[in-house]
């Protein structure tokens, strides 16, 4: 089994041969494209670490396309990434924010920022990574800051844009609530944010999901509108419903302008991202 699946991953791989990444050395990914050389990971790093490579290029040429044509990314803005990881969504940015426009990173895991604080900043300055030593029960049990009261270490009004992938998906209320206001707080009047959720108004119940993992079926204590996949982890996975999303992101001083719906929940036709995709404006 293992040498099929060996096999099936580095099939899918040479895929991408055709499409202009030339596969030039074997590396501890399986193969590395030129161009990309030394900014990938070991798969160790990887959220996925079995992943087949066409879905690591899939994260950040998707994300690059959700950040320029919903929220008007330019050239010369300002991009703070929560949950940033090693770098996985944001490669496709390093051709096209210029100075004065810059990109920081922020997440928990600190041997994740470390891959891209020695790997991607030495080669591109204006792409910074910074450890947030929040607790989280699943990813960063060691945390020594609560979420609920975490302040991101930037200036206020410093970013145009902000966004998170698969963030809000693993932090509880009081920790979504305070994300959110920060997220504010350090973004420009009229700015834009990109977060992925799940929308618990698209889970009609067991089966109803692409995969079990993305089940809903224990509401979370003492919050109505969120749920969980595991009551004695509840940071696993979370979903809140919509007036839930709404009424957080409106006492940050944020409004919902848009709620693209995921391929996870099989309630829809049309599936963009695998989780929802909630885009805001600082008003």
């Amino acid at each position: 089994m293992s040498l099929l699946k060996t096999i099936l991953r580095r099939a899918s791989d040479a895929i991408l041969a055709p499409f202009g990444y030339e596969i030039r050395r074997r590396s501890s990914v399986r193969w590395e494209p030129v161009g990309l050389d030394g900014l990938i990971p070991p798969r160790s790093l990887w959220e996925g670490p079995n992943d087949p490579l066409y879905w690591f290029f899939g994260y950040f040429w998707e994300y690059r396309a959700y950040l320029t044509l919903l929220c008007e990314l330019r050239v010369d803005h300002s991009v703070l990434e929560i949950g940033c990881s090693h770098g996985r969504t944001m490669l496709a940015l390093l051709d096209y924010l210029k100075p004065p426009g810059r990109y920081e990173g922020l997440d928990i895991r600190a041997n994740k920022i470390e891959f891209a604080h020695n790997n991607i900043h030495p080669r591109y300055p204006h792409f910074n990574f910074t450890v947030a030593d929040v607790y989280n029960g699943i990813y960063n049990p060691q945390g020594t800051q609560k979420g609920d009261t975490y302040r991101f270490p930037y200036e206020d009004s410093s970013f145009d844009v902000v966004y998170a992938a698969s963030v809000f998906t693993h932090l509880v209320p009081g920790d979504a609530a305070n994300y959110l206001k920060e997220s504010r707080r350090v973004m420009r009047k009229d700015g834009l944010c990109l977060f992925s959720f799940f929308v618990l108004d698209y889970y009609p119940g067991p089966g109803t999901s692409t995969v079990s993992f993305y089940e809903f079926d224990h509401p979370f204590a003492d919050f109505d509108g969120v749920a969980v996949y595991d009551s004695q982890a509840p940071e696993n996975v979370i979903a809140y419903k919509t007036t839930v999303i709404k009424t957080l992101a409106s006492q940050a001083g944020l409004e919902v302008l848009r709620i693209i719906p995921g391929f996870w929940s099989k309630a829809h036709k049309l599936g963009v991202n695998e989780q929802d995709l909630i885009l805001l404006k600082a008003v």
